[in-house]
C-alpha cells in the first residue's frame, strides 16, 4: 500500500515536465483559426446570437451580470407576490387556530356544565361535600372559559354571550337556592329544585355551548377551503415563474457560455503544450473582454517557464531535506507514545508540556501496587509464559489507569507507580485514584482463574495511595528525562504498598478526607515519616457497602 504521508526519505520527487530536445525557441508560433477550437459548436439558429455576444465590447463581468440580473428579476417578482400569498395563508393558519380552541372551550364548557349537575346529585344522594367544592370550581372554569372565548369570537353576535351570561347567573342563582337547603338538610325539598329549576337551566347552556361548537366548525370549514385556494394560487405563481426562469436560464447560458468556450479551447490547447514542456507557443483569440488579457498574460508565462524550470529543481533538493525534518518529528511522537501515557505524550507534542528540567509543587494522588506471589509464580513457569502473563497483566492495569485519568509513571519489575493530577489537572484527583484501585483489585480475580487452577495458589496484590504536595516535573538531564514525582507523599505511597497485606488497599489519611463518600475504611496504623511533625493515620478501605 502507497504510504499516506508520501514519499520517505530517498523517495521525494516533485514532477518536472521534461523539457523537448534542443534549444527553447524564443519566436512566436501563433496559434488561429476557428477550426479546431470551434469543432465542438454545432452552431444553428443561435450561432449569431452567439457572436453577437462575443463581439460585445465588454467585460465577462458585465455580460454575465446581465445574464443574472433579468433571472434575479423574475426571482424577485416570483418573492414577492409569493410572500403576498404566504401571508394570506397565515392569517387563515391563525384563525384556524383561533377556530379550534374555540371549539375546544366550548366542549370544556359543556362537560363543566353537565358535571355541575352530576357533582348536586352525588351531594344530595351521599351527602359529601366534597362534591359541592367540585361545583365551584366547575363553575368558575366556565366563567373563565366562557371570557376567554368571547375573546376569539369578535365574529360572534354580542347579544350570544349576553344570552349564556344571563343563563349562566340564573344557573348560579338556583344552584345557590339548592346548596341553602342542601346545607339546611332539606334534602327533598333541595332534590326538587335541582330537578325544576337548576337542571333545565343547564341544558339551556349545553345546547348555547353545542350551537358556539358548530359555529366554529363551520368558520373552520371556510378557513380550510380560503387556505386550499390560497395554496393552489402559490403553487401556480412558483410553477409559472419557475417555468420562465428554466427557459430564460438556459437560453442565457448557451448563448454566454459558448461565447466563453471557444476561446477557451484555444487557450486549453496552449496550456496543453506548456505541459508537455513546448514553451514557445503563442496563442491569438479575436474577443475584446478579458479573454485577450489573459492571452496576453499566457505568453508572457510561457516565457518565464523556463527561468522557473531550473528554480524548481533547487526547491525540489531543499523539500527533500524539510520531510526528513518532518519524518524525524513524526518518529518521535510515535516513540513517545508508545512508552508514555496518552495525555503525556499529546501535551508535549501540542507544546502544551515543555520539555525541559523545570519542575514545580502540587497537590496530587500517588498510587503503587504490587503483585503477592509473584516470586513463586515465577518459579514454576518458564520465561516465555512468565513474560506473556506479566505483559497481559501490565496491559489490563495500564488500560484500567488511563481509563480514570491517571499519568503512568513507570513499571518496576510487576509493580506499577502511577499519579493523578499532572499534567491534566483533576479536582477529583483522590477519588479517581480510589476507584481504580477497586477496580484493579476486582480485575485481578480475572486473572487467578487464568493463571491457577488449586485453591491453594492465590495472586494478590497489595496497593497505597497516599494524597500531598509533590515535586512534579521533568527529571534527569538533557538526553535523558523522566517526567516522574518526587517527595514524602510518594514515599508514603511506596511503604503504603510494601505494608498491605494480599488484596489489601492502604490510604492516607488526606486521600480518606477527598474519597469518604465512596469507601469504607478502617484506621490500621500509623506511619512517621521524615520531615513530618506527626504521625500519619493509615486506613484500610473496601467498597462501600450499601
Amino acid at each position: 500500500m502507497n504510504d499516506p504521508r508520501g514519499p520517505r526519505p530517498g523517495g521525494l520527487n516533485i514532477a518536472v515536465p521534461e523539457r523537448q530536445d534542443g534549444p527553447i525557441p524564443r519566436g512566436p508560433a501563433p496559434l488561429s483559426g476557428d477550426g479546431a477550437s470551434d469543432s465542438g459548436f454545432a452552431g444553428g439558429p443561435l450561432r449569431p446570437l452567439v457572436d453577437l455576444v462575443a463581439g460585445i465590447q465588454a467585460s465577462v463581468h458585465t455580460k454575465l451580470l446581465a445574464g443574472f440580473l433579468l433571472g434575479a428579476v423574475l426571482l424577485l417578482g416570483m418573492a414577492m407576490l409569493s410572500l403576498v400569498v404566504i401571508g394570506r395563508m397565515s392569517q387563515r393558519v391563525g384563525d384556524l387556530n383561533r377556530y379550534q380552541e374555540k371549539v375546544d372551550r366550548a366542549r370544556q364548557m359543556e362537560y363543566l356544565v353537565t358535571a355541575q349537575s352530576h357533582f348536586r346529585a352525588m351531594a344530595l344522594l351521599t351527602r359529601d361535600d366534597a362534591n359541592n367544592d367540585k361545583i365551584a370550581g366547575a363553575k368558575q372554569g366556565f366563567a373563565n372559559h366562557l371570557d376567554t372565548v368571547e375573546r376569539l369570537s369578535p365574529e360572534t353576535p354580542g347579544d350570544f354571550f349576553q344570552r349564556v351570561r344571563e343563563a349562566d347567573g340564573r344557573f348560579a342563582a338556583s344552584s345557590a337556592r339548592v346548596l341553602g337547603l342542601y346545607q339546611g338538610r332539606n334534602d327533598a325539598e333541595a332534590m326538587r329544585l335541582h330537578l325544576s329549576e337548576e337542571h333545565p337551566v343547564s341544558h339551556e347552556l349545553e345546547a348555547a355551548m353545542r350551537e358556539l361548537e358548530r359555529d366554529a366548525e363551520r368558520d373552520m370549514h371556510d378557513a380550510v377551503v380560503s387556505f386550499q385556494a390560497d395554496r393552489d394560487l402559490l403553487s401556480n405563481i412558483v410553477l409559472g415563474f419557475s417555468g420562465v426562469s428554466l427557459v430564460s436560464a438556459l437560453l442565457l447560458g448557451f448563448v454566454l457560455s459558448w461565447s466563453f468556450i471557444r476561446p477557451v479551447r484555444r487557450i486549453d490547447r496552449l496550456l496543453a503544450g506548456i505541459a508537455a514542456g513546448d514553451f514557445a507557443q503563442r496563442i491569438e483569440v479575436p474577443n475584446r473582454d478579458e479573454f485577450g488579457t489573459l492571452t496576453s498574460n499566457l505568453n508572457m508565462m510561457s516565457h518565464q517557464l523556463a527561468t522557473l524550470y531550473e528554480e524548481l529543481r533547487s526547491i525540489n533538493e531543499n523539500l527533500q531535506h524539510k520531510v526528513d525534518q518532518q519524518v524525524a518529528e513524526l518518529d518521535r511522537a510515535k516513540v513517545l507514545k508508545q512508552y508514555l501515557s496518552p495525555q503525556l505524550a499529546e501535551s508535549i507534542l501540542s507544546g502544551d508540556l515543555d520539555v525541559n528540567l523545570a519542575s514545580s509543587r502540587k497537590n496530587l494522588t500517588v498510587f503503587f501496587s504490587d503483585i503477592r506471589g509473584f516470586t513463586p509464580l515465577s518459579e514454576r513457569m518458564e520465561p516465555e509464559e512468565l513474560v506473556d502473563h506479566l505483559n497481559k497483566y501490565l496491559t489490563t492495569m495500564t488500560e484500567i489507569v488511563f481509563k480514570y485519568g491517571g499519568t503512568l509513571d513507570k513499571y518496576i519489575g510487576d509493580a506499577i507507580m502511577v499519579f493523578f493530577g499532572d499534567p491534566i489537572p483533576y479536582e477529583d484527583h483522590a477519588a479517581r485514584a480510589v476507584k481504580m484501585a477497586l477496580e484493579m483489585r476486582a480485575a485481578l480475580a480475572e486473572f487467578q482463574k487464568q493463571w491457577f487452577v488449586g485453591e491453594d495458589e492465590v495472586l494478590t496484590i497489595g496497593m497505597g495511595i497516599s494524597t500531598g504536595y509533590v515535586t512534579v516535573g521533568n527529571i534527569g538531564s538533557s538526553s535523558r528525562l523522566e517526567y516522574t514525582v518526587l517527595g514524602n507523599t510518594v514515599n508514603l505511597a511506596s511503604r503504603l504498598a510494601d505494608q498491605a497485606k494480599p488484596g489489601q488497599i492502604l490510604i492516607s489519611e488526606r486521600t480518606l478526607v477527598a474519597a469518604r463518600d465512596l469507601v469504607d475504611a478502617t484506621e490500621v496504623d500509623q506511619v512517621e515519616l521524615e520531615g513530618v511533625s506527626r504521625p500519619v493515620k493509615i486506613y484500610e478501605i473496601s467498597e462501600k457497602s450499601s
